[in-house]
C-alpha cells in the first residue's frame, strides 16, 4: 500500500518521464526515416518532370556502356579505350536518359505506347524493325532468319549455364545486355516514330499554304542596289543612354538566358622528365643489350621489359618505318641494333626472322561456340558441296559484327590478326588451303575463307625493346613542390593571377559549363571542372593530375542558370542601338532623294553592285551577306521600282529590280506535298527532341557526382 502511494504521489513526474521517452522514440524514427528521405533526395544525378535517375541506375548504365565501348576498342582497334572517352560516355548516357524520359512523358499525355505484343513483333515477328534487320538480315536480299533470332535469344537468356567456360559467360552477358539495350531503342523508335506521324498529320498544309511555298521557292529576282555601312559613322557621334540600354535589354531579354558557368584562372605544369631521367634510362637499356642479344626466350624477356609489346608476327619490310626498315634491309638473323633514342625513347631492334608472304588477306568466316563441333562440321560439308558461305554465315555465324555483311573480315594485315591467334595467321597468310578451313581461336571456332591474297612481299619479324623516357619519382616531387610553393605563396585573387615566368608557371583563364571535359587544352579534366562548380568564388583547389599535367584552378567568377545581367551583353547592347541609331540617321539623310539609284548612291558615297537571283527561301545573299530584309522585300517589289531605304543588319540599303526572273516550272499539288512532308520531317527529325527537352522541367545534377 505504501508503494503504490508513493506511486500515486509521484504520478505527475511519471507521466512526464513517459512523455519526454515517447518523445524521443518518435524523434529518432522521425529523424531515421528523415535521413532516409535526405538519402532519398540527395542521391539523384537529375529529376525530370518529377522523376529522379538515381546515381546507381545511372552509373549501371555508364558502366554498361564503357564496358560495350572497351569491347569494341579491343576488338576493332586492338588497344584500350582512351580515357577521356569515360567522360564523353557520361554525357551520351545522361542525353539519351533524359530523352528517353521527356519522350514517354510526352507519348504517355498523347496517349501513345508499345505494348509487349507489338515490341515482340518488332523484335522477332513478321513486322521486324530496320534496327533488327539490319543486325540479322541478309546483306544482299534483306531476309531475316527468325528462328537464328529465338536461338540466339535462348542461347543468351539460357537457364542452365554450367554448360559454358567462364569466357563464354562473359561473352553471353555482354550479348544479354546488348539485347536488352536494342529492346529499348526500337521500342523508343516505335515510340518516336508515332509521336512524329501524329505531329506531322496535324500540320498538314491547306491549297494556299502549298501554292505560296511553291511561289516562294521559284520567285527570284536581279537587283542593282546602293549601300551605306554603319561603320561609315563614328560611334563617338552617336549618344546611348542607360534608359535605352535597359530598354532594349528587356527586349531581348530571352536571347541572353544561359547556363551556368564559372570562370576560372588556372595554372598547369607540364610533368616531364629532367635530365637525370634521360640518363637513367639510357643506362638501364644499356644494361639490357647483352641479354637482349642472346635469350633464347624474347617474348619473355620482353613481357616484362619493354614498354612496346612483342607482337609474334611478321610485317611488309616497306611499311616499317625509316630506321626499322633501314636496319632490316641489312641485318641478319637475331642482329641487334641499338640502343639509339628517338622520339622521348630508348630503343633497341633484333630481327627475329625474314619470310616471304602476302602482305594482306580477304578474308571471310563463320563464328561459332566453342561446342558446336557437330555443327561446324555439317556446315563444312555443305559448303564443300557448294553451299553460299555468305548465307551461312548470316544465318549461323555468332559474330553480329560480320556476321550482317555475310560474314565479311575485310583485308587483315598479319599485326591486325594477331589477336586471332598463330594458327589463324599461318593458315590465311602462308597456307595454301583453298575452299574453307577450319581454326580454333580465343573467340570460338572458326570456318574460315580466303577470298582474295595480294602478291608476297618480303617480310621480317622484329623484337623492340623500348624504354619510354618517364619522370622519376623525384623529378615528380620537384615539379609537384614547386606548384605546392607557388599556390602556397600565392592564395588570393590578386596574387595567383601573376603567375611566375621565372619558374615557368603562367597563369591562363576559362570559361567552363557543366559539360565541359577539357580545359582549354587541357584534355580529360573532368575532375576540375566539377571541383570548380561546388566551390565559391575564391577558392583555390587542390593540385589536379590531368593530362599529364599538375593543374591548379581558382574560381574568379560564378553564373548561376538564367539572364545574363546587363552588364555582361553591354556591348552587344550597345552594337544593337547604335545600329539603329545609324540606320535613322542614313535614312533621314536620304529622304527625299530623287533620281533613282544614282543618286541614292551619290548622297551615300557608294558604288552601284548588282545581285543576281536573290530569293526569298535564302536570306544570305551573294556579296552582301545575311540580310533577311533584303531577301524578303527584293522579290516583291515591281522591276523598274526603286525602293525607300532598308535599314538591314550591317547597313542602309537602296535596291532597284532589274529583273524578274521567270518561273518555268508548274504547280503541282502531290510534288509540294511531298516537298512540304519532307521539310516537316527534317524539322521535327532535327529539333523535335530539343523542343521536349527546353519544355521539360529538368534538374541536372550531374555536377555534384561526375
Amino acid at each position: 500500500m505504501a508503494t503504490l502511494q508513493k506511486i500515486r504521489n509521484q504520478a505527475g513526474l511519471l507521466v512526464i518521464v513517459i512523455g519526454l521517452a515517447m518523445l524521443a522514440f518518435i524523434i529518432g524514427d522521425f529523424l531515421t526515416s528523415g535521413s532516409t528521405f535526405f538519402n532519398m533526395n540527395r542521391d539523384k544525378v537529375a529529376v525530370v518532370n518529377g522523376k529522379r535517375i538515381t546515381v546507381e541506375e545511372f552509373q549501371t548504365r555508364v558502366n554498361r556502356a564503357v564496358e560495350e565501348e572497351q569491347m569494341r576498342y579491343r576488338t576493332q582497334y586492338n588497344r584500350s579505350m582512351p580515357e577521356e572517352r569515360s567522360s564523353q560516355i557520361n554525357k551520351e548516357i545522361f542525353d539519351r536518359m533524359v530523352s528517353e524520359m521527356v519522350l514517354s512523358d510526352a507519348t504517355k499525355e498523347m496517349g501513345l505506347g508499345v505494348s509487349a505484343e507489338e515490341l515482340q513483333d518488332l523484335l522477332t515477328g513478321d513486322n521486324l524493325s530496320m534496327q533488327v534487320i539490319q543486325l540479322f538480315g541478309d546483306p544482299r536480299t534483306g531476309e531475316v532468319d527468325q528462328a537464328r533470332i529465338k536461338e540466339f535469344i535462348q542461347y543468351i537468356f539460357s537457364d542452365d549455364q554450367s554448360q559454358y567456360t567462364p569466357e563464354e559467360l562473359e561473352r553471353i552477358n555482354e550479348q544479354r545486355n546488348f539485347w536488352i539495350e536494342l529492346e529499348k531503342s526500337v521500342k523508343e523508335e516505335r515510340l518516336m516514330t508515332k509521336l512524329f506521324t501524329a505531329i506531322q498529320k496535324s500540320l498538314q498544309p491547306n491549297d494556299l499554304d502549298l501554292e505560296a511555298s511553291f511561289n516562294e521557292s521559284l520567285n527570284m529576282v536581279d537587283f542593282v542596289y546602293a549601300s551605306q555601312m554603319y561603320t561609315a559613322i563614328p560611334d563617338s557621334t552617336v549618344t546611348v543612354t542607360d534608359k535605352e540600354m535597359q530598354a532594349m535589354y528587356d527586349k531581348k531579354k530571352e536571347t541572353f538566358k544561359r547556363d551556368a558557368s564559372r570562370q576560372i584562372k588556372y595554372i598547369s605544369v607540364n610533368i616531364v622528365p629532367s635530365e637525370a631521367d634521360y640518363k637513367i634510362t639510357e643506362e638501364k637499356i644499356n644494361n639490357f643489350k647483352k641479354q637482349f642479344a642472346e635469350t633464347s626466350d624474347v617474348s619473355g624477356l620482353l613481357s616484362f621489359n619493354t614498354d612496346v609489346p612483342y607482337v609474334d608476327v611478321y610485317t611488309s619490310v616497306k611499311n616499317m618505318s625509316g630506321v626499322m626498315k633501314d636496319f632490316v634491309s641489312k641485318a641478319t638473323k637475331d642482329e641487334v641494333f641499338g640502343p639509339f633514342f628517338e622520339n622521348d625513347s630508348y630503343k633497341m631492334y633484333r630481327l627475329m626472322g625474314r619470310t616471304t608472304s602476302p602482305d594482306s588477306v580477304k578474308v571471310r568466316h563463320i563464328m561459332l561456340r566453342a561446342d558446336q563441333e557437330t555443327l561446324r562440321d555439317s556446315l563444312m560439308t555443305e559448303i564443300k558441296k557448294g553451299a553460299d558461305f555468305k548465307a551461312m554465315a548470316s544465318q549461323y555465324s555468332i559474330d553480329t559484327n560480320s556476321s550482317s555483311n555475310g560474314g565479311e573480315m575485310g583485308w587483315l594485315t598479319e599485326p591486325m590478326a594477331v589477336t586471332l591467334g598463330k594458327d589463324f595467321i599461318e593458315k590465311c597468310f602462308r597456307g595454301n588451303e583453298k575452299g574453307a578451313f577450319k581454326v580454333e581461336t580465343n573467340y570460338g571456332i572458326h570456318i574460315v575463307q580466303v577470298e582474295e591474297r595480294t602478291k608476297p612481299v618480303e617480310k621480317a619479324k622484329v623484337a623492340q625493346f623500348v624504354l619510354n623516357v618517364r619522370p622519376s619519382s623525384e623529378t615528380y616531387g620537384n615539379l609537384y613542390n614547386q606548384v605546392s610553393q607557388y599556390i602556397a605563396e600565392n592564395n588570393t585573387l590578386e596574387n595567383f593571377e601573376k603567375g611566375d615566368t621565372e619558374k615557368g608557371i603562367t597563369v591562363q583563364t576559362a570559361m567552363l559549363h557543366p559539360d565541359d571535359i577539357n580545359i582549354n587544352n587541357v584534355r580529360d579534366a573532368r575532375q576540375a571542372v566539377k571541383w570548380a562548380f561546388n566551390a565559391d568564388k575564391g577558392d583555390l583547389s587542390e593540385i589536379f593530375n590531368v593530362d599529364n599535367k599538375f593543374l591548379v584552378a581558382m574560381v574568379y567568377e560564378e553564373n548561376e542558370d538564367g539572364y545574363a545581367p546587363i552588364a555582361d551583353v553591354e556591348s552587344q547592347l550597345r552594337y544593337t542601338i547604335l545600329s539603329e541609331k545609324k540606320g535613322d540617321m542614313i535614312a533621314e539623310a536620304l529622304a527625299g532623294t530623287e533620281g533613282g539609284i544614282e543618286a541614292y548612291a551619290s548622297k551615300m558615297s557608294s558604288k552601284i553592285d548588282t545581285v543576281r537571283g536573290a530569293s526569298f527561301m535564302n536570306p544570305v545573299i551573294t556579296g552582301i551577306g545575311f540580310e533577311p530584309k533584303i531577301a524578303g522585300i527584293a522579290p516583291y517589289t515591281q522591276a523598274g521600282t526603286v525602293t525607300a531605304p532598308v535599314k538591314g543588319t550591317r547597313g542602309v540599303y537602296v535596291i532597284d529590280v532589274i529583273n524578274k526572273i521567270p518561273v518555268s516550272s508548274n504547280f503541282d499539288k502531290p510534288t509540294e506535298v511531298l516537298r512540304y512532308n519532307q521539310i516537316i520531317r527534317q524539322a521535327l527529325y532535327g529539333g523535335l527532341l530539343d523542343v521536349l527537352e527546353s519544355k521539360a522541367d529538368i534538374e541536372d545534377n550531374r555536377i555534384k557526382f561526375f
